[in-house]
C-alpha cells in the first residue's frame, strides 16, 4: 500500500483505530454512499440502514483496499455493489416508484418562491420517476446512478462491474426510452419543437449542444426544465 497516497494513508489509520479516523472515512464517503442508497429506496430510514449495512462491510474489507486498483470512493461502492443491486431490484419489485411521498420527492427539487412552479416541478419529477420505473433494471441502474447520484461513467463501470462503453450504450438508451414512454404519457410528439424529451433525443437540443459540446450534459432531468410541460 502506497503510504503517501491520501486514500491508503486514511484506511492506514482506520486499521490502526486511530481516534476519529473511521468517523472521518464515514464523513467524506458517506454522503455519497447515502445518496445512491436513497435513490434506491426514496425512504430516508431504508437508506440509512443500507448506508450502515453497507459500511459494515466496508469495514469487515478494509485490510484488502489497494489505492492502485481504485480511488477509495469507486471501491467502497463497488463493495456495496450487490447489496445495494439487490435491494433495489427487490424493492422495485414490491414498490416501484408510484407510492412516493412528497418527503421523498422534495430532495430533487431546486428551491422557489413560485408556488405554481414548485407544484409543476413535483409534477415533473413524479412523471420522471414514474417512467424510471418502467425501463428494465439494466436501464434505470445507469440512468440513476449518473443523473440523480452523479457518478461519472468509470465510477458507474465499477460500481456495475461494466465496461465503460456498456455504461455509456445503456444511458444512452436509457434516456431514449424515456423519452418515449414520456412522450406517450403526457401525448406529444416527438418532433414537436420544445417537447419534453428533445433534450434526450440523440444529438439533444441545440441549446444544449451549444452550452456543452458533448453528450454529458444532457441529463434525464433535462426534461424537468421544458416549458411545455407547464
Amino acid at each position: 500500500m502506497l503510504a503517501h497516497h491520501p486514500d491508503a494513508e486514511l484506511v492506514a489509520r482506520c486499521l490502526a483505530e486511530e481516534e476519529g479516523a473511521w468517523t472521518e472515512l464515514i464523513a467524506a464517503y458517506g454522503p455519497k454512499i447515502f445518496g445512491i442508497a436513497y435513490h434506491l429506496t426514496y425512504d430516508r430510514a431504508e437508506a440509512e440502514e443500507l448506508t450502515q449495512d453497507c459500511f459494515f462491510k466496508v469495514w469487515e474489507n478494509l485490510d484488502r483496499y489497494e489505492p492502485t486498483e481504485a480511488s477509495l470512493l469507486a471501491w467502497i461502492a463497488t463493495l456495496s455493489r450487490n447489496l445495494c443491486i439487490d435491494h433495489y431490484r427487490k424493492r422495485r419489485r414490491e414498490k416501484g416508484f408510484r407510492f412516493l411521498t412528497e418527503d421523498a420527492i422534495a430532495p430533487l427539487l431546486s428551491g422557489s418562491d413560485d408556488p405554481q412552479a414548485n407544484a409543476v416541478k413535483r409534477e415533473r419529477v413524479k412523471l420522471l420517476l414514474d417512467a424510471i420505473g418502467d425501463l428494465s433494471d439494466e436501464l434505470a441502474e445507469v440512468v440513476q446512478l449518473r443523473d440523480l447520484d452523479g457518478l461519472d461513467y468509470r465510477e458507474i463501470a465499477e460500481f456495475l462491474n461494466l465496461p465503460d462503453g456498456t455504461v455509456k450504450s445503456r444511458l444512452n438508451r436509457a434516456r431514449v426510452e424515456l423519452a418515449k414512454i414520456i412522450r406517450n404519457r403526457v401525448g406529444q410528439s416527438g418532433d414537436k419543437p420544445g417537447s419534453v424529451f428533445a433534450a434526450l433525443r440523440p444529438g439533444g437540443s441545440a441549446a444544449s449542444r451549444r452550452a456543452s459540446g458533448n453528450e454529458s450534459a444532457r441529463t434525464a432531468f433535462d426534461v424537468l426544465a421544458t416549458p411545455s410541460l407547464a
